[in-house]
């Protein structure tokens, strides 16, 4: 698919048809993500693709509305084919640039995550970027080692539909332009 029209047509999408995206296809947009820059292209990053329901319906059980922690659960996921857990592996990045690392490494983080949310619509899927959620209660879940932090969850599967566009920024607003 031309750029041009992936990157138009990304959306968050929170309805999914009841068919199976195959391992395959999440794998490649697993590949897709690790394809992003990172500081000192350490790739500080570990990509879990869930596809267990039970699984997923704890995981979901840890979201919440609005960015808001005491909103219900975000129950719409467990629509979704799969999920994928996107963590930041802080070890390598620390042991580079110490603390100052870490903004660099979740920028990288972030690069991946669009890489992959990118990636989907390609492949006509759609996927949300999911940030509300308690952390250290998926970290035991997924039985995170120390130092693999959850930064996002993705939900991804075949659209039921695809939203509209919310309102963007006019180009010019956002612009300075230094000659």
């Amino acid at each position: 698919m031309d750029y041009e029209i992936v990157v138009r047509n990304r959306r968050s999408v929170r309805s999914f048809q009841e068919k199976d995206v195959p391992d395959e296809l999440l794998i490649k947009l697993v590949e897709h993500a690790s394809l992003a820059p990172s500081p000192g292209n350490l790739q500080p990053w570990e990509f879990i693709i869930v596809k267990n329901r039970d699984l997923i319906e704890k995981i979901v059980s840890t979201t919440y509305s609005g960015n808001v922690k005491t909103s219900p659960p975000q129950t719409w996921i467990k629509s979704a084919s799969a999920v994928i857990i996107v963590c930041y592996l802080s070890r390598p990045v620390s042991a580079r640039y110490g603390e100052e690392g870490r903004v660099p490494g979740l920028l990288g983080i972030g690069a991946a995550i669009e890489n992959l949310l990118l990636s989907a619509v390609n492949f006509g899927l759609g996927a949300c970027w999911v940030s509300g959620f308690k952390s250290e209660e998926l970290s035991k879940i997924l039985n995170l080692p120390k130092g693999s932090e959850p930064i996002s969850i993705i939900p991804v599967g075949y659209p039921k539909e695809i939203p509209d566009s919310p309102p963007k920024l006019p180009v010019d607003d956002i612009i300075t332009l230094i000659k």
